[in-house]
C-alpha cells in the first residue's frame, strides 16, 4: 500500500470525517501527509502562527494554555487538531504537546481553504464538522471550568432562590 492509499484509508476511518462523502475524501487525500511524532514533541504554541491542520490517526496531544500552565484538553484518534488556521485566526489558540507516539494525517491549511472554495458542499460538510468539534471542546472546557471554580469559590443561589449570606464571607462590625 503507498502513501495515498494508506493516507485515504485513514481518511475514511476518521470519525471527524464520517459524515464526508467519499468523493469528496479522495479529493482531500493528495492535500494530506502522513507524520509520526515522538513523544514531547511540541506541534505548535499558543500565539505563533501555524500552516497545517491535524487529524489524529493514533496517539494523544495535550492542549494546554499559558493561563492554566496545565493540561486542559487531551485529542485523540479520529479527532481534529488545530483548527485555528482554517478559521482565518493567524494565532494558535493552545499549545499541542504530543503525549505518545503519535500518528496524524497533516494538511495545509490555504490548500483546504482552497478546496472548500472550490467545492462549497465539501466546503459546508468540512466546517460543520469543524464547528462540531469546537462545540465539543468548548463543552469540555466549561466542565472543567465549573470544576475549577467549584472547589475555589463559594456558591451562589441559583436564580429565584431566595438568597442567604455565605457563612464567613462577611464579618459585621
Amino acid at each position: 500500500m503507498n502513501d495515498s492509499e494508506e493516507i485515504l484509508l485513514a481518511l475514511r476511518g476518521m470519525r471527524f470525517l464520517q459524515d464526508i462523502e467519499d468523493q469528496y475524501l479522495q479529493e482531500l487525500a493528495p492535500l494530506a501527509e502522513l507524520r509520526k511524532f515522538a513523544p514531547g514533541t511540541v506541534l505548535f504554541r499558543e500565539g505563533q502562527s501555524h500552516p497545517n491542520i491535524y487529524l489524529m490517526i493514533s496517539g494523544t496531544v495535550a492542549l494546554d494554555f499559558r493561563f492554566s500552565g496545565r493540561v486542559l484538553q487531551t485529542v485523540g484518534p479520529g479527532e481534529l487538531l488545530g483548527w485555528t488556521p482554517i478559521l482565518g485566526q493567524v494565532e494558535m489558540t493552545a499549545t499541542a504537546r504530543v503525549l505518545e507516539l503519535t500518528q496524524a494525517v497533516a494538511i495545509r491549511a490555504s490548500q483546504l481553504i482552497a478546496l472548500c472554495e472550490h467545492n462549497p458542499r465539501f466546503g459546508f460538510e468540512f466546517m460543520r464538522q469543524t464547528a462540531r468539534a469546537l462545540s465539543r471542546r468548548l463543552n469540555a472546557t466549561k466542565l472543567q471550568l465549573l470544576d475549577v471554580y467549584s472547589q475555589t469559590q463559594p456558591t451562589t443561589p441559583a436564580v429565584g432562590d431566595k438568597a442567604q449570606p455565605i457563612a464567613g464571607a462577611v464579618e459585621e462590625g
